[in-house]
């Protein structure tokens, strides 16, 4: 049975835990996957002068002044987009320029790719600007002067008159870690967080599901075994209750296909 206990948008990251887990016994798979998130989003177009009562107005003020004082007339898109963010997100910026670094650890490696997503989304909203106030953006330079009273789009919480209605769909990609639980039964393995609790823990009910084969054969009465109580998870302070009724077709196919127990119409009983 694969369980897949961690989703990294870091291909390293993913490997990384692979591989600790496989030194450490695990069968292990780590599988490319693209995941996807459906937004619905509303908009308000209009002049900069006429949209202020509005938070993010205050923003693209902001973004408008910083754009004025780096472009004049045409320069290399990478020196604009190193300018701009220097002076509307420096925070970011520094973790964004971080990622050269090697030696980063996982945390900072995480945060650092984390600030790259957002700066990301920033140009991508301030390259949509400058397009829509007449400023050419080509593939590696920008050229034009920003007008002074600029067109810019608010995105609202909530739809109001007079506004647009559209989707955002985002693409992205992920590492899914996926354990084969049967492979660990035996084996201490220790991971940090809750991705060692979900991978004890299901590793815990399948070995219950075995253990309640000494009191039942019934197909039906063994489901009972997939739900109970860990009192000593660790890195948890009370109690975890486990619920795994809805795998337990899965649970029975896995330890009948790794020749566990053999599944007789109604009856499951352990290989000899």
């Amino acid at each position: 049975m694969w369980l897949r206990i961690s989703t990294f948008p870091d291909r390293e990251m993913a490997m990384d835990l692979a591989s600790k887990l496989r030194n450490a016994g695990a069968r292990v798979e780590v599988r490319e996957v693209v995941e996807w998130d459906l937004e619905e989003k509303y908009f308000l177009k209009g002049k900069l002068s006429e949209l202020e009562e509005y938070e993010e107005a205050q923003d693209w003020k902001n973004y408008s002044d910083i754009i004025r004082q780096i472009l004049k007339g045409k320069m290399e898109a990478s020196e604009f987009e190193k300018e701009f963010l220097k002076r509307a997100s420096p925070e970011n910026y520094e973790k964004v320029v971080k990622l050269q670094d090697e030696n980063l650890g996982d945390e900072e490696l995480l945060d650092a790719m984390e600030a790259a997503f957002r700066v990301s989304l920033l140009m991508s909203s301030v390259y949509s600007f400058l397009k829509a106030n007449g400023i050419e953006v080509g593939d590696d330079y920008i050229e034009g002067t920003l007008p002074e009273d600029p067109t810019i789009i608010i995105e609202l919480d909530e739809e109001v008159e007079g506004c647009e209605k559209g989707y955002f769909l985002q693409f992205t990609p992920a590492w899914d870690v996926n354990v084969d639980v049967l492979s660990v039964l035996t084996k201490d393995i220790k991971l940090d967080g809750f991705d060692g609790v979900v991978l004890d823990a299901a590793a815990r009910i399948v070995m219950n599901v075995i253990a309640g084969l000494e009191e039942t054969n019934d197909i039906e009465g063994l489901k009972e075994y997939t739900t109970g109580v860990i009192e000593d998870a660790e890195g948890l302070e009370g109690e975890l209750y486990v619920d795994a009724e809805e795998i337990y077709d899965t649970i029975l196919k896995g330890l009948e296909k790794a020749g566990i127990v053999r599944v007789s119409g109604k009856k499951v009983k352990l290989r000899k």
